[in-house]
C-alpha cells in the first residue's frame, strides 16, 4: 500500500503545523492590519481542521462581531504565524505549543489565548494486528520518527521510563507506509492524520496518545502578539466571540463543515469528503472535553496550561506558562457573555 506525500498532505491536519519554526526577526511585531479588516494565518493547508473558521465566515459571527476575516493557507514550507504576526502580515493566527515556545525563545512577542483543541492528537499508532499500547512496549521496537518530531518523542520515552537508546528511531517524512510494508513496528503521528488514512485503505491500526503519557499539551492554538493583547483587547474578544460560534456549528453540523472544506475553502486540494468526515470526526473529541463542557470552547484551564508548559519542558524548552500563555481573554469574554457556554 503506497500512500503518496501528497495524499498524506491532504489528509493531515497536523503534521505541517509540527514543522520547524521558520525563520523570524526577534524584533518588535509591527502589525499592519488595520481597522477590523484582519489577516488570519491558519497553520496547515485548508482542510477540515479549519470547519469552524469556514462556519464563522458563512454563518456571519465574524461579520456580527464586526471583522472581516482574510483566511490564508498554511504549509510545510508556508510562513509560520509567529513570523507573520512579528512582520506584521497577519494579526492573528494557529500554531503549536512548540512553534511558539521556539519563537518566544528567539524573542518574538508573541502569547497564546485560546486553543481550538484541548489535547494534540500526537501519538503512537501501530497495527492492530500487533498492537503497541504504552511507551513501555516500544522497548524493541522499529519506530517511524520525523526528524522534528524527534525531541518530542524522546521526551515521552524519557517521561515513562523508557531509555531512548532501547528503541530503533526509523526517520521518516509523511507518508505512513512503512507502517503498512512492516519496515517500522510503530509511527508517531497523530490520530487525526495516519489512522484516517491507512483506515480508509483498509489498514487497522491502534494508537495511543502522547497525553495520555505525561506529555499533555493543547494544540490548534491562538496566537497574537503582546501588543494586541492590550491596544486591540475588544479587537481579540470580538475575534473570538466569532471563533466560539464557529466551533459549536461545526460541532452541531459537522456535515455542513465538510462541505464548505471540500467544495469551497479546500477546492484547490481535491480533498475526500469520506476522508475528510473521518478526519474531522477524529478532532471534534479533541475540541469538546470535559474541561470545555464545563468552561466554554477554546479555554486554558489552569491544568491544561500546567500540563503544556511541563511537557514542552521535557523536550527542552524554558519558556514559562506566564511567557507562552494569556487565559485572561477568553476567561473576561465567558464572564461577560454567559451565553456563549
Amino acid at each position: 500500500m503506497q500512500l503518496s506525500r501528497r495524499h498524506a498532505l491532504r489528509l493531515t491536519g497536523y503534521a505541517g503545523a509540527a514543522a520547524g519554526l521558520a525563520a523570524c526577526s526577534p524584533a518588535a511585531s509591527h502589525s499592519t492590519q488595520t481597522g477590523n479588516s484582519i489577516a488570519m494565518q491558519l497553520g496547515w493547508i485548508k482542510n477540515v481542521q479549519f470547519a469552524g473558521e469556514y462556519l464563522a465566515i458563512e454563518n456571519g459571527h465574524y461579520r456580527d462581531a464586526g471583522l472581516t476575516v482574510d483566511l490564508l493557507a498554511g504549509g510545510a514550507a508556508g510562513t509560520s504565524t509567529e513570523a507573520g504576526i512579528d512582520t506584521g502580515k497577519v494579526w492573528i493566527g494557529t500554531s503549536t505549543p512548540q512553534k511558539v515556545a521556539a519563537a518566544i525563545e528567539r524573542g518574538v512577542p508573541v502569547r497564546i489565548i485560546g486553543a481550538t483543541l484541548s489535547t494534540s492528537p500526537a501519538c503512537i499508532t501501530s497495527p492492530e494486528s500487533k498492537p503497541l499500547r504504552t511507551p513501555k512496549d516500544l522497548v524493541g521496537k522499529r519506530v517511524g520518527v520525523a526528524d522534528h518530531n524527534l525531541p518530542t518523542f524522546e521526551a515521552l520515552l524519557t517521561a515513562n521510563g523508557v531509555d531512548p537508546s532501547s528503541v530503533k528511531v526509523i526517520p521518516v517524512q509523511f507518508d505512513p507506509s512503512p507502517l503498512v510494508n512492516g519496515e517500522v513496528d510503530a509511527w508517531s503521528g497523530f490520530t487525526t492524520n495516519e489512522p484516517v488514512a491507512l483506515r480508509a485503505k483498509g489498514f487497522a491500526t491502534t494508537s495511543f496518545l502522547y497525553g495520555d503519557f505525561g506529555l499533555r499539551m493543547c494544540a490548534q492554538v491562538f496566537v497574537v502578539s503582546e501588543k494586541s493583547l492590550t491596544e486591540d483587547r475588544a479587537k481579540c474578544k470580538s475575534f473570538l466571540t466569532a471563533e466560539i460560534k464557529g466551533w459549536k456549528d461545526a460541532l452541531a453540523d459537522p456535515d455542513r463543515g465538510v462541505a464548505l472544506a471540500v467544495q469551497k475553502y479546500g477546492v484547490d486540494q481535491k480533498l475526500d469528503t469520506a476522508q475528510q468526515r473521518a478526519l474531522l470526526d477524529a478532532t471534534l473529541p479533541l475540541i469538546q472535553t470535559p474541561d470545555t463542557r464545563r468552561d466554554g470552547l477554546l479555554t486554558l484551564s489552569p491544568t491544561l496550561i500546567s500540563d503544556t508548559v511541563t511537557a514542552l519542558g521535557r523536550t527542552g524548552s524554558k519558556v514559562t506558562a506566564a511567557q507562552l500563555f494569556d487565559a485572561s481573554v477568553l476567561t473576561e469574554l465567558y464572564a461577560e457573555n454567559q451565553g456563549l457556554r
